[in-house]
């Protein structure tokens, strides 16, 4: 289900169940330097080398475009980033759009440039998540119980996931440059 990519080299996959009840962490809540340095370390690392070969493979089977090259002393390439980074990074900006009158963001990229292209950038995000949670669908099914005080609850069932944490180590052992946001 996944394009040409280096960092497939990285998948490996566990059986996950998640949790019906939720229980705050350190991604949730109200916004901490602990909270944000979490999910800073979810999505924010570096980009790493594309080679050109599988540009076809990629539907960019030209050198048309405005491409950030690699140096062939970094094995040559394009940049590329993780798109499940840019999938976080996405939700991690709809957070901080939902807090930002509880944190100070103003020195964050995505906060400049005011309040329309702020907007704009969060429209984004929302499309784009969107847009994932369609494309992915996830069909396991979210059985129904009844509790014994008569309680109607979701259940989650055993998936197979990717080892993110996985992927975030390959990223980071062969970044090229770092990442823009």
């Amino acid at each position: 289900m996944s394009p040409p990519s280096p960092v497939l080299e990285a998948v490996r996959y566990e059986w996950t169940t998640f949790n019906q009840f939720f229980e705050p962490d350190v991604y949730s809540g109200y916004p901490s330097a602990a909270s944000e340095a979490a999910w800073a370390k979810l999505w924010d690392f570096g980009a790493f080398s594309v080679p050109l070969d599988s540009l076809g493979s990629l539907n960019k089977s030209s050198m048309i475009g405005d491409f950030r090259l690699v140096g062939e002393d970094r094995g040559g390439g394009v940049g590329g980033l993780l798109e499940g980074a840019h999938q976080i990074h996405c939700l991690n900006l709809v957070r901080q759009f939902i807090y930002r009158n509880h944190w100070d963001y103003s020195k964050l990229p995505s906060f400049s440039g005011g309040d329309k292209t702020r907007r704009h950038h969060v429209d984004h995000c929302v499309s784009t998540l969107r847009m994932v949670l369609t494309c992915s669908s996830d069909v396991t099914p979210y059985v129904l119980e009844t509790s014994a005080t008569g309680k109607i609850m979701g259940k989650g069932l055993p998936r197979k996931c990717r080892v993110y944490p996985d992927l975030v180590q390959w990223v980071n052992g062969h970044s090229v440059f770092s990442s823009v946001e």
